[in-house]
Formats: C-alpha cells, structure tokens, sequence
C-alpha cells in the first residue's frame, strides 16, 4: 500500500493540472487517468480523508468527498470497521461544528462542495452505517444544528433529498431489501419531524432565503416517491409548494415537485382526505386559469404551462377509476381542460385534448355499467356544456392556424400573436406531429361522447347552428379555417354516430350531411376539403339506411355532387371526387344498395370523360356493386362496365405482345397506344382488386356466390364464385402475353440484352430507360434506407440524366411511362389472382404462371424484383391468401408455384449480391459494357437490399402461419425414412430393417437390449414409419376448412419444404444485417416447426420432447436449420469492401450487427451472436429433452458416452467441435449443463451463447459456461 500522503499530494498536483486551462492535453489525460485509477485503491480513502479538510482547494476537497461517498457505496467502507466509525464523526463534526469552513462559517464553502459532503454523508449514513439504529445522534443532530443558520438548515434537507434519491435509484440494490424496507419505514415514521424542520426553515427561521426555498422544493420532489400524498397534505406542504408556483424563481421546481406528488395512483389519499386534495387540485387548476400567453410570452413560461398541462394529463391517466362516481373531481378537472383548450398552443391544446376522454369515460361508465351504455343512454353530466364550450373548443383545437379574426367567438387579447411565439416552441417538437395527434384525441373525444346519446345530439346541432354561417362566404380567411377546422371536427364525428344514438341524433346527423353537400361552393379550396370530409362518411350514411328512415335522398344527393365536380371541375378536384366516391362506396354497401342501378349508369356513361382518373372510377364501380349482394347482379354489372375494356384490352394486348412491338411503340414519337393500353391496365387492376365477397357466410349463401359440392373435403376448385371470374379469364392470356413480352423487351438489371431490338439505333437508344430510372423509383430507393421524407416537394436527383436537348423530356416521359406499366403489370398479376375463380382453374394458368410471371424476376432491377414480390406474390402467399380456394387447390397451386418462385427469386438475388461485391470491370461486362455511376450502383444496392429483406419476409410468412394436417403424410416423414435408410449407423440399420414395420414390436426390442446400445435403438425406432413418424397426431384434420397460412403446404409437401430450405441457406449468405436477423428468427421457426412435428412455430413444449416421433424429427432438424447456422457461425458473409457502394449502403450495420454491445463495462453479445442462440435453442434444448426422455424411460444413465449413441445429438456436438477456438473441453462443459437436471435455463442458454461468441470470435473475457 502506498503512502497516503504522498499519493494525497500527487492527487493535489494531478487535480490542479487538470483544473489549469494551460495544461497540455496529454498531460491532462494522463493526470485524468491517475485520478481515476487512484479511486478504487484503498490508500484513496485515507488521502481523501485529508483532503477533504479546508485547508485544501474547492475542487480537492470534491474529489475528496467524491471518494469517500463512491468507496461508501461500493462497499470498501465496512461498517464494523472501527476507521469507518472514525469517517462518520469525522464528517458529521463538518456539520455540527462547523468544521466544513476553516472560518468556522458555512457560507463560506462553494455550493458545490457542500452538495458533495451532503452526497457523501448521505451514502455513509445508508452502506457505511445502520442508520437510525446504529447512529443514533445522527438526526438529532441534522435537526438541531440545522436550525442555527440556513446553509445549515439547507444541508440538512439536503441530506434528507439524497437519502431519498438514492432509495429510488438502481444503486438500492446494494442495500439488501430488509435494508431498504427499514429506511423506506423509518422516513415514514420521522416524516412528521421532517415536515415540521421544513416549514420552520422556510416560514418561520429564514423566509425567502432562495438556496433554501431549492433545497425544500428538491426534496420535496425526492420524498414524493417514498411517501404518500397524504403524508404531505397532512402537513401542509402542498401550500407552500402551491405559494412557490408564483415565483419565477422556484417555480419550475415546484411544478416538478407537484408533478411527482400527483403524477400516480393516489386513490387511496382521494378516499382518505378528500377536503384537502381537492383543495389541492383546485388549487392547481385556479393556476391553469392564469396561464394566458401573450405576444411577450418566454420560453421558460412557455414550459411552465406546458408542464401544468402535461401534470393534469398525468394525473387524470393514473386516477381514472378513482374520477368514476366523483362528479365534483370531474368538474374540476374538466375546468382544467378547458382552460388549456383555450391556451395558444397546440401542444397545450394537445395535452387537454388528452385529458378529455378519460374525464368523459369515467363520467359515462361508471363502476357499474363496465364500459356498457344503459338502454335509456348515460345522462349528460352538470359539467359537461357540449353547445356552449365544448364545441367551439374542439374547433379552435382543431385548427391547423388561427386568425384574428376568428369567427365563433372572440379570442382573447393577443391570442394570435402570443400562438405565434409558442409555435416557434412547438416546432421543435414536430409540429405537424403534435397537429396530427391532437385530430386523433379529438376522434377519442367525440368517441367518449357515444354512451350518451344526449352529447351526440347536442354536438350535431351544433354542427348545424355553426356551418350556415361559415359555408356561406369565404372572402375572409378567417371563414375557410374555421370551415376547414369544423369539416375536420366532422371527419372525426361521422364514425361515432351510431343506431343506438337515438332518432334525435340521426335527424341531426341527416341535417349535417344535407348541409355539407347542398351547400354552394365558394372556392376550389373549401371544395377539396368538402371532398375530403365526405370520403369518410360512409359510415354516416350506413347508420342512417341502417336506423330505419334510410337514406336514398342523402346518397342520390352525394353522387350527383361528386360526378357534376367530376364533369365540371380541375384535373385535381376531379381525382379527389372520384377518390371520394370509392371510399364511400366501400364503406357504405346497405345505403348504397337502394340506389345502386341508377349510381352505376350514370358513372359508366362518365367513363370516357375520365381518361386519366378512369381507373379510379373502376374502382368505385366495382366496390359499388358489391353492395347488392347478389351475384347475378354484380357480374351483370361487371359485365357492363368492364366487358368494353376487357375487348379493347385484349386487342392492345395483341397488339403489343411482342418485344418488337413494345420498343417500338416506346422510342416512336407516338406513344398513345402504350398510354392507352396503361390505363386499361390501371383500370382492370383498380377493378379485380375492388371485386370482393360477402365475407358472411349467410349473405354468401343468400347471394349464390357458394359453389355448390364445396363442403366435400375432396372438392378440388374455388369455394366462392367471383362476379369478375368470366373477365379474369378473358383478360388473363393477354396480360400474360404482354406480361412476357415486356420483360424481355426492358430487362432491368443490364444482365441480359433486350429482345426484339432490330437496329443498332434501337440498342443505344434503350440504354437510357433501361439503365435509367423513373423520379418515383429513384424516391423508393432513395426513402426507404434513409430519413429521407416520401413527400412530392423533396428534390431527387437523376442518377442518369438524359443528355441535354429535346430528347430529354421524352426519355424522362418514356421512363414514367415504363415504370408505371411495370409497376401495373404487378399489381394487375396479383389482383388478377386475387381473383380465385376462374384464374386458378384457367387451363393455362400452369404455364403462365411458370412462362410468364416467373421468368419476370430474371434480369430485373432488384428493386423490380422486391416490386413483384410484394404486389404479385404475396397476394396468393400471403397468410390470408387465396382463402376462397379449396384446401387441395390451394394446397396444389403452393406445390407448382412456390418451388419455382423461391429458387428463382433466391437465384436473381443472390446473383445481384454476387454482381454488387464484383469490381467495376467485372460488373460493367456482365452488363454489355455499360459503366455504373456511384449513384446508380447506390441504387442497385439499396434495391438488392429492398428485395432481399422482402424475399426473407415471404419465405418466414410460409413457414409461421399455418397449421399442418396430420392426415397427410408429410415430407418431414418421408425425409426421415430417407435418412434412415441410409444411415451408416449399423445399430440404426439393423434395428429398422430387422423391424417388421410395427412400432410396438420395434420398442419391445429397444427395450431388450442394454445400456447405451437401446438409445440408438429406441432413436431408430422413433423415426420408423410405424413408430409414429408422422406430423403431430393431435393436430385435428382441417381438410374441411381452408387453414390459415401455407405451413400446411410446406410441411407436407416435399419440394416446396426443400425450396424453402434452399432459399433461407440463401439468405444466410447475404450481408445485410436486417435480412440476416429475419432469416435467423425464421430459421428458429423452421427448427421449432420440425421438432414439434410441425405443429407450432413460436417455442417448443415439454410434450413435444416427449412424443414417440420426437426422437425421428432430430436428424433433419440437425441437416436442416443446425448445420447451416453453425456453418453462419464459422464463417459469417464477407463484409463489404470498404471503398465499394455495398459498403456505404449497409457497411456501418453489417459491423454493428458482428460487434458486441457494451453494457455496464462489459462486452455484451452481438446482434448476431444473439440471434444465432436464440436459433440454435430450441433444436439443442430439445434434443437433449428426448435423449433424457429415452433415458429416463430405458432405464439408462444419461452420460457423454451414452450421447454418441444418440445420432442426431452426437453429430450436433460433432458440428460445435468444428467451430472456430471452440475445444472439446467447452463442448464437454457445455453438454454437462444440459444433461444436468439442477441448471437453469439461463444457464444452459448462456453456455449455448458462449459457444457461439467463441466460433465469432467475439472477446469472452468475464465470460463463464456457467
């Protein structure tokens, strides 16, 4: 040990060097590097000791009382330890003598350094001591001397706030919990005392010293996480926390001491003292009466207000039981939120918004009721004014800006200036954000109001008193914001009125909607937004046909208005009406129904006005037509509207469907055909994706869309007849044709050359659409790595700009062009199978399917791949897909298409990884010589990236949902028989071919023989035929129903099971974290499907182990998901090269996924060390679950030797030996911990991981099996 003195005087010179603004940096780094090594040695506690005497300097004597409460802390000062007796009277004679200031006078010690002897007293007082047992003079003295000056009274309520501070924080721990309960007890108990020094300090010894005044609000804040509200109301304190609330001064920490007071479930201290807690709420809520900003308003008042707001927010959220039943907590707090309703600031505004759902629920269900509105309907409450307050209110909140001239009722002086200012305060915290939040609390609010029929009402008719005036001019400003403001209001209104609100409320709902829509129109603006509110009132339209007095005038009135703003209005106006006009029409299917013949004439004669927002009507013909229900009426419908289209589109398609045709057509100087034949497209898309079924089955049947037989399990075909099935298989061969034809016109990727190019001409005039890319395909690409906004103002710069000239305009046109029939031809596939009926029974669709679709995803731009995949084959993959298709349909279209879509997929992906970590010769010749740009190999990157991460989500959505018949023999099974027929084990050899086929007979053997030899036995047995290797017995037989999900289809059927395999082998060798992560989790999937025999994916059971077909599902588990992830673990994907695009698209990721974290000084696991145990788990866990089940069930001792007879479990440990650094010695331990029935799981798990971060090669220091 070294001398304490010396070490105290090169502490002195090392402090000042590093306090000396002149001090050289690494002179001050090394001093810095002494201190804190010095720190934990024990000669730092004698020198701080000495150090801490006032003969040395302000920043000495910190360090030093720094070390004595650090050292207190960690333990190094022991209690019993008779210097430490002498530590404690040493530092409380600091306090009761004054010994602190050499000049006997506290005043004269920096604050800084009282606050660390306070911090240091504290912390020897709760782990140096045991205290109030042990050191009994201690508060006594705290008390008493505490009176004689207020430096002293401040240090003594300053030692109080760190003992409470440091009984909430996480170093607690190190107290014991007998420990912290006695202290917890003891404050309680002294609280009292403690209350009674408090206000003599602040009222009556030294009023308005303001150090003081700190200390009291500080600890006042720390108590209020030991103590109860009543604690503090019995002694008053509230009141001179209220009375600091006018100070600028303090009030900042009164507002917080406040907060921590009422910011928790005080409903016992509500019951208990109610006088005085509502004294305290009123008294809050007087405050938030005064909090009128005005033009002058600071920043600090600002957050006062703000944090008063946020309080009663906090407050009513943790006290909702306790506001049912209370009728005078609810009017004072609704007094609070209207006064911050009335506050010129939208995140105030916001906060009351807030408040209000939880106020207006728990005065409308109470206790009793349970959330269920009464027959007569919950009354309107005393508080609650709907007409006179609360409507205008939620307009002003409702508003995105306010002028002056505001016209429901006058504002304040200086409101709109003083919103103004606290806009520049708000806009710091996302504006727009706070905006678009508050419209979702005001939809909360006018939700609450729906148990009482009588608010409904009175909001409507407000509603109606206010909208005369407002529609009726718009030459002031003031006038269209208020509109604007009270239509957005209504948008939130329309879904809360229901039948059960009461013929009053549905009258006024009528006069509402009769006003918005016979209203004249004043401007293009308040028609927009006219239009945008009527988009979402389908629902109103649906409770008044559904409340008995129907609603055919009000729906006739709607459409007239939509379709005369179609005939008459802008390009812009005409697709908002239109898109209207969809939206109400999916929305609203009963009150459409009456009316639904005329609706759809009048729209088909509009048809050809629209040409280009055709498609957008399409739409809401089609989801117009379901509303009849009938599925003669709706194919004749359909039949009507797009019998026309489909004739012309079948003719385009003859027309295009060569790759001659289609570059041709493209480079011409007129390029109608090809625009024609777009918006055929998007209308036929638009029309099969809106072409739907009643999802209730008694309407499906009334309807006649069942198919007859369809109950019978061996029933191959669809179970629901679609409207659109005729035109589906009309149109199917011509999209196919110009489906094939335009892939191999435009291939995407510079792989391959385009067909049907016939002059040189031709050759380089295509490479600027081909190589180049559309702005909206430039935005996905450059928004979806990124932070990058989605928004129409962002600037996106051309990676290949066209050359200057009067070419340019059209290349960027033909690459818009392009890019929007490629993106239509997806979503037309995907609709068109969407379809069902009458496309999956097409005779062709084999072919088309393989010709047409598939052979798509080969030389496109990944970024077109993750296109197809997400528009085209998710739609009949997807867990929901093709839910109207028979199950042995379905089960047979998953076994054509899937094996050929995921190796192709995988293939063009992988290829395109390989074409990214080529160099830039390479990569130009694999593309005809064309030279990649950095920022169109940016592009390529991030497409790859896109589809891959895509790719991985498809393959985990089969292998996650879905259930997996037992009746079916299943591809696991027909594996396992594989692999045990040529198994090189003899034992397992002779056991299965000597069997006759029957389980018993082969288990009654097993069970003859001796030692290790029946685990093999019994292992072999397990994975017979016989011997129950079929999926899960208990799984029920759900060829009746269609399953949810394609693991059916996976698990059963062998190609599609080893194509899923292949592609998630695939995925591992990519480098891009996000898909790495996705294919772990899903390769956990796979293995848990295995081992539990398919029947689940999420975690495997105790049961499952102990199945007889337990022990046959172990080798391909191993083959299947153990053997590639161990092969991850040894030899992860390459990272990318540091001067390539790869690299500054997922270069910072890749690493931070292969590095380990830091957590408390440690080297924690990586992302990836992670997600490869939490993948190898299930498999090592369940394993060795069914080698102890055999065990335990042959009488056997579970042993390392036994384990080798256990094939699967012995080539499991034969694959973590192969690791890289990973010895025998570690797979030894790590087998002891499974095999040993005591471990806990999170120490068999951890040793997993250690094998793990050992073949990474991460840092394992501090790291043990155990």
């Amino acid at each position: 040990m070294e001398d304490p003195s010396a070490v105290a005087k090169r502490l002195v010179e090392a402090i000042r060097v590093i306090g000396e603004p002149q001090t050289a940096p690494n002179v001050r780094q090394q001093a810095n590097q002494y201190v804190l090594d010095i720190e934990a040695r024990p000669e730092a506690i004698v020198a701080a000791l000495e150090l801490c005497k006032p003969s040395y300097g302000p920043m000495q004597r910190l360090f030093a009382f720094g070390v004595i409460g650090k050292a207190s802390q960690k333990g190094r000062l022991n209690p019993q330890d008779p210097s430490t007796e002498q530590v404690r009277n040493m530092l409380l004679d600091m306090f009761v003598n004054s010994h602190l200031s050499a000049s006997g006078n506290l005043q004269d010690v920096p604050s800084f350094v009282c606050e660390k002897y306070m911090q240091a007293l504290a912390n020897v007082a709760l782990y140096s001591s045991s205290w109030p047992q042990g050191w009994e003079q201690l508060q006594p003295n705290l008390f008493q001397v505490g009176r004689g000056s207020r430096t002293h009274a401040t240090l003594a309520l300053t030692f109080f706030r760190n003992v409470s501070e440091a009984l909430q924080s996480d170093d607690v721990s190190t107290l014991g919990a007998p420990r912290r309960k006695s202290l917890q007890q003891h404050l309680k108990a002294s609280s009292q005392d403690l209350f009674q020094f408090l206000a003599g300090a602040v009222v009556s010894w030294y009023p308005g010293a303001p150090e003081l005044e700190r200390a009291a609000l500080l600890l006042i804040t720390e108590l209020a996480g030991v103590l109860t509200l009543k604690n503090f109301l019995a002694a008053d304190v509230d009141s001179f926390v209220k009375a600091k609330l006018s100070s600028p001064q303090t009030r900042g920490m009164a507002l917080e001491a406040l907060t921590e007071l009422l910011a928790k479930d005080v409903a016992k201290d509500l019951k208990e003292l109610p006088e005085k807690s509502l004294a305290l709420l009123k008294g809050i809520v007087d405050l938030t009466g005064c909090c009128q900003a005005s033009a002058q308003l600071s920043g600090e008042e600002y957050e006062i207000h703000r944090g008063l707001a946020v309080l009663m927010r906090d407050f009513v959220e943790c006290n909702k039981p306790s506001m049912q039943q209370a009728p005078p907590l609810q009017a004072l707090l609704s007094i609070a939120a209207s006064n911050f309703l009335k506050y010129p600031a939208f995140s105030v505004q916001y906060e009351a918004a807030s408040i209000l759902p939880h106020l207006l629920r728990a005065a409308f269900e109470g206790p009793a009721s349970k959330g269920k509105v009464a027959e007569a309907g919950a009354p309107v409450p005393p508080w609650l004014r709907v007409k006179e307050e609360l409507g205008p209110l939620l307009i002003l909140c409702a508003h995105r800006r306010v002028t002056p001239e505001f016209p429901l009722f006058a504002l304040p002086q200086g409101y709109v200036q003083a919103l103004q200012v606290t806009c520049e305060f708000d806009a710091e915290e996302d504006l727009p954000g706070v905006q678009l939040a508050t419209k979702g609390r005001l939809r909360e609010i006018l939700a609450a109001l729906l148990p009482c029929p009588s608010a409904t009402t009175a909001i409507l008719e407000y509603m109606c008193d206010v909208l005369p005036p407002l529609l009726s001019s718009t030459n002031v400003p003031a006038n269209f914001l208020a509109y604007e403001a009270t239509l957005s209001l209504l948008e939130c209104l329309w879904p809360n009125v229901k039948v059960k609100s009461g013929p009053q409320a549905l009258q006024a709902l009528r006069k509402v909607l009769t006003l918005v829509l016979k209203a004249p129109s004043q401007s293009p603006e308040q028609e927009s937004k006219r239009l945008e509110c009527l988009a979402r009132s389908g629902g109103a339209f649906e409770e008044l046909a559904e409340g008995g007095g129907g609603c055919a005038d009000e729906v006739i009135t709607f459409f007239q208005h939509v379709f005369k703003v179609v005939e008459t209005s802008t390009s812009d106006l005409r697709k908002r009406a239109l898109l209207s006009c969809t939206a109400v029409c999916k929305a609203a299917p009963n009150a459409l129904r009456p009316v639904l013949q005329a609706v759809v004439e009048k729209a088909v004669a509009l048809l050809q006005s629209v040409p280009e927002d055709q498609y957008i009507l399409c739409e809401a013909l089609v989801a117009a037509s379901t509303a009849a229900q009938n599925f003669e009426m709706q194919q004749s419908l359909l039949q009507s509207l797009l019998g026309p289209l489909a004739s012309q589109f079948s003719a385009l398609a003859t027309s295009l469907g060569s790759p001659e045709k289609l570059i041709a057509r493209l480079l011409a100087n007129d390029r109608s055909e090809l625009q024609r034949f777009l918006g055929l497209l998007q209308c036929l898309e638009a029309a099969f994706g809106a072409s739907t079924v009643p999802s209730r089955p008694a309407a499906a049947q009334a309807g006649g869309f069942c198919v007859p037989d369809s109950s019978n399990p061996e029933f191959v075909g669809v179970l629901m007849r679609n409207p659109a099935a005729n035109l589906a298989a009309t149109v199917l061969p011509g999209l196919a044709a110009v489906f094939r034809a335009f892939h191999a016109a435009f291939p995407s990727d510079g792989s391959r050359s385009p067909a049907g190019v016939t002059q040189a001409s031709q050759a380089s005039a295509l490479q600027w659409y081909l190589f180049g890319l559309d702005n909206e395909e430039v935005r996905a690409l450059t928004s979806s790595l990124d932070t990058k906004r989605n928004d129409e103002g962002d600037a996106w710069t051309d990676p290949l700009p066209p050359p200057a000239g009067p070419e340019a305009s059209r290349i960027l046109e033909g690459r818009q062009l392009l890019y929007n029939i490629r993106s239509t031809l997806y979503k037309c596939a995907g609709a068109i199978l969407g379809v069902q009926d009458g496309v999956l029974t097409h005779p062709e669709i084999a072919s088309i399917v393989r010709n047409s679709f598939l052979d798509a995803l080969q030389g496109a731009h990944p970024y077109h791949i993750e296109l197809q995949l997400r528009t085209l084959w998710m739609v009949p993959f997807s867990p929901s897909g093709l839910s109207q298709t028979a199950p042995r349909l379905r089960s047979s279209f998953a076994a054509a298409a899937l094996p050929q879509l995921l190796t192709a997929a995988a293939a063009a992906l992988q290829r395109s990884w390989a074409r990214l970590q080529s160099d830039a010769n390479e990569l130009s010749r694999s593309s005809g010589g064309f030279v990649w740009t950095p920022a169109l190999l940016s592009l390529l990157c991030t497409g790859t990236v896109m589809a891959s991460r895509t790719f991985v989500e498809l393959v985990a959505g089969l292998i996650a949902h879905g259930n997996v018949p037992g009746s079916t023999p299943s591809a696991i099974q027909q594996q396992q028989q594989r692999q045990a027929a040529n198994s090189n084990s003899a034992s397992n050899s002779n056991e299965m071919s000597n069997s006759g086929g029957g389980g018993a007979n082969d288990a009654t053997k097993a069970q003859r023989k001796k030692g290790k030899d029946r685990i093999a036995a019994a292992a072999a047995t397990a994975g017979k035929p016989g011997g129950g290797g079929k999926m899960s017995d208990d799984t029920p037989d759900n060829t009746s129903k269609v399953p949810l999900g394609y693991a059916g289809s996976v698990f059963t059927q062998q190609e599609v099971l080893k194509a899923v395999q292949s592609s998630l082998l695939t995925c591992l060798n990519w480098p891009d974290p996000k898909a790495l992560a996705h294919s772990l989790s899903t390769m956990q999937s796979l293995g848990v499907r295995l081992m539990s025999g398919g029947e689940t994916h999420q975690s495997l059971k105790e049961f499952h182990t102990t199945q007889t077909e337990a022990p046959g599902r172990c080798n391909m588990a191993v083959e299947a998901v153990l053997q590639p992830l161990l092969g991850l673990c040894a030899r992860p994907p390459a990272a990318p090269a540091g001067d390539s695009a790869l690299h500054t698209t997922i270069g910072k990721p890749y690493a931070d996924f292969f590095t380990p974290e830091k957590s408390r000084g440690n080297d924690a696991p990586s992302p990836c060390a992670e997600g490869l145990t939490s993948a190898l788990w299930p498999i090592f866990w369940g394993m060795s679950r069914i080698f102890l089940h055999i065990c335990k069930t042959n009488n056997i001792q579970a042993s390392s030797q036994t384990v080798m007879q256990f094939q699967a479990l012995a080539q499991a440990f034969r694959l973590l030996t192969a690791l890289p650094k990973v010895t025998e010695a570690d797979v030894q331990s790590f087998l002891t911990v499974m095999l040993e029935s005591a471990a806990e799981m999170k120490t068999r798990r951890g040793a997993l991981r250690y094998l793990v971060r050992t073949g990474l090669g991460e840092t394992s220091t501090g790291l043990t099996l155990q």
